[in-house]
């Protein structure tokens, strides 16, 4: 007897007479409680061996048909075992071709179940005439927890006003997946419902739709009410720039001080640099929330060059130019000889005649120019500081030997 909790078979193309062989197999199993035979694509006469283990195991827990592709045919099959069985806890029907008709075998099976809490119906062909029977399983279902709709065509208005009366009356969902079902301004009203009354949902994803900003704005004020929402996904959607901003600053202390939200994915979404105010405030305040975005617009700073740096560079250069040693000087002993006091522009160009420095008139301007100031005055101590901040080691002029005097006879 096989022992291991796990049956993976994914990808082994199984025909119907190998099917029968494994479920007759694990029919008195007492070990597996993973089943997973990701595509497959499984026959009609594979989904009824499968029909009659589910009705005959009570250790199976977890069963993945994703991409298997059973068709509405196969759903109905499959609907007295998903219907009767008390142990299946996770159902991936993902990608089997369901279409609306084979969902409605899926859904009054799923109603009639007690147990089952994760249901996976990505990739089905989804549409407007599955509202009633999606709509009556929210309402009726009292142990689903989470449900994956993303990538059907679940975007038309009378889709949701349909939709909208089954999470009304639904407590138990924790998770709900709406990505990439082409939501848009349409449906809009009653997601923003769902939104701000959801008692229960906890991650919502509307990744990957047709939100434009002025959704974006509608989202964000049913967002500020809603006090259980732990994670909204809302990345991959045209909002713009103005979009992120008003969803960022819906979760800011000062509008919702008593929410819980601790993710707002805005992937692919670039914000423009008035979003760096709403995010430090939230990094301060909700230091436990994690804002994801595309990128901020324009945030960079434009630095050119070091005027200070290059006056310092050449004053150096030209006090030190003279070819006889004699004429040439330190002009950070000069810069070190300063006082911290502002001087008068005839004053400092005094001071540099006096201290033997031989600099261009238009450098000697320039410096007074950068280091001005008030009424034509120069800043001795921006001068001297900045040129410390320059060159740290400077030390003024070491001071100079005194002149022995002879002794007369």
């Amino acid at each position: 007897m096989l022992v291991t909790d796990e049956v993976n078979l994914r990808y082994y193309g199984i025909e119907s007479r190998t099917m029968r062989a494994i479920c007759e197999a694990l029919t008195n199993n007492t070990f597996v409680q993973k089943v997973d035979l990701k595509d497959n694509k499984l026959s009609t006469d594979a989904c009824r061996y499968l029909n009659d283990l589910l009705l005959k195991n009570n250790q199976i827990v977890s069963l993945s048909l994703s991409g298997c592709r059973i068709g509405a045919a196969g759903a109905e099959k499959l609907r007295d075992a998903i219907s009767a069985n008390k142990c299946l806890k996770m159902l991936d029907l993902s990608k089997c071709d369901l279409g609306n008709e084979g969902f409605e075998h899926i859904a009054i099976a799923l109603i009639d179940n007690e147990d089952v809490e994760d249901v996976n119906l990505s990739h089905n062909q989804l549409d407007e005439p599955c509202s009633e029977n999606l709509r009556d399983l929210l309402a009726r279902s009292y142990t689903l927890k989470h449900l994956d709709l993303s990538w059907n065509s679940l975007y038309s208005a009378k889709t949701w006003k349909t939709l909208i009366h089954g999470f009304d009356k639904n407590n138990t969902l924790l998770s709900l997946n709406l990505s990439w079902n082409s939501l848009g301004t349409e449906c809009l009203p009653n997601l923003c419902r769902l939104l701000s009354r959801s008692q229960s949902i906890e991650k919502l994803d509307f990744s990957s739709n047709r939100f434009i900003e002025t959704d974006a704005t509608a989202i964000a004020k049913a967002l500020s009410k809603n006090r259980i929402l732990q994670e909204l996904y809302m990345g991959n959607n045209p909002i713009k720039a103005q979009g992120a901003l008003v969803l960022v600053r819906a979760i800011t202390p000062q509008l919702s001080p008593n929410r819980v939200l601790r993710i707002l994915d805005l992937e692919n979404v670039w914000a423009n640099k008035d979003i760096l105010q709403e995010l430090e405030t939230l990094e301060t305040l909700k230091p436990w929330v994690t804002i994801k975005l595309g990128g901020i617009l324009s945030n960079y700073q434009l630095l050119g060059p070091n005027v200070k740096r290059i006056l310092f560079e050449r004053a150096n250069y030209e006090a030190m130019a003279p070819k006889q040693k004699r004429r040439q000087r330190n002009f950070g002993h000069f810069v070190m000889s300063l006082k911290d006091k502002m001087i008068s522009q005839e004053k400092f160009m005094e001071l540099i005649r006096k201290f033997k420095l031989k600099l261009s008139k238009s450098l000697i301007n320039e410096i007074m120019n950068v280091f001005e100031g008030p009424k034509n005055t120069v800043d001795q101590g921006l001068l001297k500081s900045s040129y410390l901040k320059e060159y740290p080691g400077t030390t003024p002029a070491p001071a100079k030997p005194r002149k022995r005097i002879k002794a007369t006879k």
